[in-house]
């Protein structure tokens, strides 16, 4: 008879905790969110969230929209704000995640359109996953189209892809790699590119945080010159045949490049070399005292053998050396473009 006393008492707590948690939930959730959109439009005036779930290891804020301007416009499925007991008593929140983020971003030099899901791990700082699909990436330095990225913490076979970029007049096509993401570095390697008809192999690692600091590793076989001279739109100043392959390095923080260096040999069959820029053999004449009418000659139809390109760095200006060798003999030509890595910045 005790035992029916205690399981009735029980059971009448147990519905009473239950109806005191739903009411409490109810009354809760339109307080929360009221919250959630009063400190939202502090910082965005053009927000809001829709929708708030309330579960016991998170907090589900549904159908966020954020806009500043014509600067964001970001449209969020959902945000998830993770807690446990810990969290709670040191009133700090665990994890982050956003599932199906539309982006439509435009800052600083960078226009971004996609959509992007994940998870932050706040007191560590770091990108727990990432799942990105950017339909495309415009900034000062380069252009890009179709990239998607797939990564998680701890795992090397996360798949990389970008179906073009443009570089100025070079276009590259089918990026493709595995990526690794341990802490806040993102590594992708092996990483292959289709460029100028070659063969193009490497590594690329950047850092996941407000630095975003990467370096870049490339080897390649087989790059066609007369491609990179047609795409570049040089054929009025000179032309030049043949092919090559070498190693490429390139650092830098954000949009600005701190080092490049390139080191290239041409293949066996070597090539032709035709300079037809009269102000660039002027200038040629005044640095190494040659006669113009010599130097406009020995580059009318120069066949050369072999061949060396350096590509180099300096005081923000980009050199290239290039050293040739063939019947007629030796040529060396020094090319530098002037503040190379300064761009105009709105």
């Amino acid at each position: 008879m005790s035992r029916q006393i205690f399981a009735k008492i029980f059971f009448t707590f147990v519905i009473l905790i239950l109806i005191l948690s739903i009411a409490a939930y109810f009354f809760v959730k339109p307080v929360v969110l009221q919250i959630a959109n009063k400190e939202l439009h502090k910082i965005f005036k053009e927000s809001s969230v829709s929708g708030l779930k309330i579960t016991k290891g998170f907090i589900e804020f549904q159908d966020i929209y954020i806009k500043k301007g014509d600067s964001y416009n970001f449209k969020i499925k959902e945000i998830r704000v993770y807690y446990n007991l810990r969290s709670l008593l040191k009133k700090k929140i665990d994890k982050v995640e956003a599932l199906d983020a539309d982006l439509d971003f435009a800052k600083g030099g960078i226009k971004i359109k996609g959509r992007v899901s994940a998870q932050l791990d706040i007191p560590n700082k770091i990108i727990d996953y990432v799942k990105l699909n950017i339909s495309s990436l415009d900034t000062n330095l380069f252009q890009a189209e179709g990239i998607s990225l797939n990564a998680a913490q701890g795992q090397d076979t996360g798949e990389f892809y970008i179906k073009g970029i443009n570089y100025n007049k070079l276009k590259l096509a089918d990026v493709m790699g595995k990526n690794e993401l341990k802490g806040k570095l993102l590594r992708i390697s092996p990483l292959s590119v289709s460029f100028l008809g070659g063969n193009v192999k490497g590594e690329f690692s950047i850092t996941l945080d407000q630095d975003m600091d990467y370096n870049l590793r490339l080897n390649t076989q087989g790059i066609e010159i007369k491609r990179f001279i047609d795409d570049m739109e040089l054929n009025e100043k000179f032309d030049m045949t043949g092919s090559f392959g070498g190693a490429f390095y390139l650092s830098g923080r954000g949009q600005d490049i701190k080092d490049m260096k390139g080191y290239f040999n041409t293949d066996a069959d070597g090539g032709v070399l035709i300079i037809r820029d009269k102000t660039f053999l002027e200038n040629v004449a005044k640095q190494s005292n040659q006669p113009l009418d010599i130097l406009v000659e020995s580059f009318r139809n120069y066949n050369y053998n072999n061949g060396m390109i350096k590509l180099g760095m300096e005081s923000g200006n980009l050199t290239m050396d290039m050293r040739l060798d063939g019947k007629a003999g030796k040529r060396n030509l020094t090319v530098v473009l002037h503040d190379f890595n300064k761009e105009e910045r709105p």
